[in-house]
């Protein structure tokens, strides 16, 4: 991703405590093919035609007039952007992991119900950190998204993700691959990437989403968007977040537009 004058991004975003998006993360920015430009007052990360995130400042807790070039800024952040928006980009999802120990009360119902199912049917399953041979995690894959069909959101994220990433957990059902869930992190944040699970089980997905959480106590857990699908819009409802944010693309600068 490169440095500027000895200063990344993310350091940058770290002294000015910018809560993290869903796409702030060491490992997911190392695997884009992006650019961290500056001109002396202000740091981003460029993409093509976009930057991704905000400028930041680089030697003060604020940006004056003047100090930023036109932009077209693709994500903005919770506690800290600029520019006029221009476009709702998606939701992005904040859980507490301890919600998900309990689970009591009406709201939990539905997924208090759903998580029991898969394990009640399979009692011979194991949860490891330790990866199966790649053929297998190629095979799941594309299982999963020969079921899915239509475009595949950021594919190469994808594919290094659930093949290689730092941070992946298996479910097998016997022997068989059935499931892969996959996050990364920024300081107190985790990012819950990928939910792979075979599409030939009912009701793993949701338990494999309870695991991750039963697993990771008392962090917060930033669980991506819907990428404009009422059905998942509706299923990460019902997991009860902490925090539901609109995402904007913004500009800076009109003649960018």
């Amino acid at each position: 991703m490169g440095i500027v004058g000895g200063l990344t991004y993310l350091e940058r975003a770290e002294a000015l405590r910018i809560v993290p998006n869903f796409w702030l993360t060491q490992e997911y920015l190392s695997i884009q093919d992006t650019t961290i430009k500056s001109n002396g007052k202000v740091i981003w990360i460029q993409e093509d035609d976009w930057a991704i995130f905000p400028p930041l400042p680089i030697s003060s807790d604020v940006i004056h007039p003047g100090d930023c070039p036109p932009l077209r800024i693709w994500s903005d952040f919770e506690n800290f952007t600029l520019g006029e928006k221009t476009e709702f980009l998606d939701w992005e999802y904040t859980y507490d992991s301890n919600n998900f120990f309990d689970m009591e009360g009406g709201k939990w119902k539905t997924f208090r119900k759903n998580v029991r199912k898969w394990p009640q049917r399979n009692k011979e399953w194991k949860y490891v950190r330790t990866p199966p041979p790649l053929p297998e995690i190629e095979g799941l894959l594309i299982k999963w998204l020969e079921c899915r069909g239509g475009e595949i959101h950021d594919d190469e994220s994808l594919l290094w993700f659930v093949c290689s990433g730092r941070n992946r957990s298996f479910i097998f059902k016997k022997d068989k691959l059935v499931g892969i869930n996959v996050w990364d992190a920024n300081g107190d944040y985790l990012m819950y990437r990928y939910c792979i699970v075979d599409p030939e089980e009912p009701f793993l997905d949701e338990f494999c989403r309870w695991l991750f959480y039963q697993t990771m106590p008392n962090r917060l857990v930033i669980d991506g968007g819907c990428l404009g699908n009422p059905g998942l819009e509706r299923f990460k409802d019902r997991l009860n977040p902490v925090k539901k944010r609109a995402i904007y693309s913004r500009v800076i600068g009109k003649e960018v537009i």
